[in-house]
């Protein structure tokens, strides 16, 4: 299997290795990270239980979660990435950081490259993202990169607010990540 690898100035974007699970995991453990999150904790365990699933869905459909590292430490910063929106056929754009990458821009930078690869790469007509309607730092991040407040909705048990960006109205930065691929077993 061929996944990409976006490498931005001071990131780089790829699908994890299983070692990189307990990272993942002890991000998505912190209470503040997952202030606005309204799935449950995952244990260690099914941390690295997802590692398949999550290989699977990259191999379906050309798209899925990035880990985002930084480049001149290969440490695990956070993720972002591109799913389908609970009980829609719309693709989400979206990610989480380590509370120590908080306030660095890493959250812009790798969304603006997952949506420059959600719409020249990956072939998706249209993005959209939705957040907490008290997560001010994530709506700053959704509007940055070119998506536009439609209203609120309902999903993840949580009142949130609606972005959407079609393919028609996006406008690529100038390059800002070189792609490759990587071949690895999956």
């Amino acid at each position: 299997m061929r996944v990409p690898v976006l490498e931005t100035g001071r990131l780089l974007l790829r699908t994890y290795v299983q070692e990189d699970m307990d990272a993942l995991f002890l991000m998505v453990s912190d209470p503040d990270v997952r202030r606005f999150f309204a799935d449950p904790t995952w244990t260690r365990e099914e941390m690295w239980a997802s590692y398949p699933r999550r290989m699977e869905f990259w191999r379906k459909n050309g798209f899925g979660q990035f880990g985002v590292f930084g480049k001149e430490s290969d440490k695990l910063v956070g993720y972002c990435g591109l799913k389908p929106l609970e009980d829609t056929k719309e693709i989400e754009i979206y990610y989480g950081f380590f509370r120590d990458s908080w306030g660095n821009g890493y959250a812009t930078e790798s969304a603006t490259a997952v949506l420059r690869f959600a719409f020249e790469d990956a072939g998706l007509e249209r993005v959209i993202g939705v957040t907490h309607t008290e997560n001010y730092a994530s709506q700053k991040v959704l509007e940055k990169i070119g998506l536009n407040r439609e209203g609120t909705a309902f999903h993840y048990d949580m009142d949130v607010f609606y972005y959407a960006l079609p393919k028609a109205n996006y406008t690529a930065p100038a390059p800002m990540y070189s792609l490759s691929w990587k071949k690895i077993d999956g």
